[in-house]
């Protein structure tokens, strides 16, 4: 690790993730592929993250450990994150989930092979807050599936995401202020511009469902800044949804 640049730079944001925290930090410590870097920034936790991400980075030195000075949000701090990062393949990785052996594996391989792929997430095993497996969640593979019913719903899941950082622009802004529960929208239309978003077929990880989920702890706010990135597409990206892809998100403010 001294002497040459990790192939893979996995990001982990953390808040408040104490209950969680190691199944998180060790999933990724002991993936099958080996050759990366841990950047973990915490975002002004009080809970007792801090001294949990302390005592691990004082054990492995593939973790680089920053800290803020308060809560400035996910957006801020995963950008924070991406700045530090030395390798050619970024990882998200959330501090309340569980990376599956082979994640990183099985996705720098197909980033490899599918050189206009510029990003790859998976399918994920649902758990609850006490790791019990409760369900599944399975996202369309192909881009082109992806590219249509990103207007209908979210088809990747953000903390399954590896993206190859080499085919992007080196001036890429992956992620905006003011976007934290729906910046993954925002980033997945931004990759759009610079080649293909896909997902692998396999399951890659243990998301947990829990009541502290970013997403759910406003929903009227995700829905809302779910609607803005999507309108920002349109305009500035030049995104062209789907007449389905319309009606659809006409129709969900009614249910709010």
């Amino acid at each position: 690790m001294k002497n040459k640049k990790p192939k893979i730079s996995v990001i982990m944001p953390v808040y408040n993730a104490g209950s969680y925290l190691s199944h998180a930090i060790e999933s990724i410590l002991n993936q099958t592929y080996q050759d990366f870097e841990f950047i973990i920034v915490d975002d002004g936790s009080t809970d007792g993250s801090w001294e949990i991400l302390n005592e691990y980075a004082r054990k492995n030195k593939k973790i680089k450990l920053f800290r803020q000075s308060k809560n400035y949000g996910i957006s801020v701090t995963a950008r924070k994150a991406i700045l530090k990062t030395k390798g050619n393949f970024i990882a998200r990785m959330d501090a309340d989930d569980v990376a599956l052996p082979s994640r990183l594996e099985k996705q720098i391989s197909y980033l490899r092979t599918h050189k206009k792929t510029v990003a790859v997430g998976g399918n994920c095993i649902l758990i609850d807050r006490n790791g019990d497996h409760v369900g599944i969640k399975t996202f369309p593979a192909k881009f082109n599936e992806i590219y249509r019913y990103i207007f209908e719903f979210v088809p990747l899941q953000q903390p399954t995401l590896m993206i190859a950082k080499k085919r992007l622009p080196k001036n890429f802004q992956y992620y905006i202020d003011g976007m934290n529960t729906a910046e993954e929208v925002e980033l997945i239309f931004k990759l759009f511009l610079h080649g293909k978003v896909e997902n692998l077929k396999d399951y890659v990880l243990l998301y947990r469902l829990h009541e502290n989920n970013t997403s759910l702890i406003d929903v009227r706010k995700t829905f809302i800044l779910t609607l803005y990135a999507r309108l920002r597409a349109v305009i500035k990206y030049g995104y062209k949804p789907s007449l389905a892809g319309i009606i659809t998100t006409e129709c969900k403010p009614l249910l709010y």
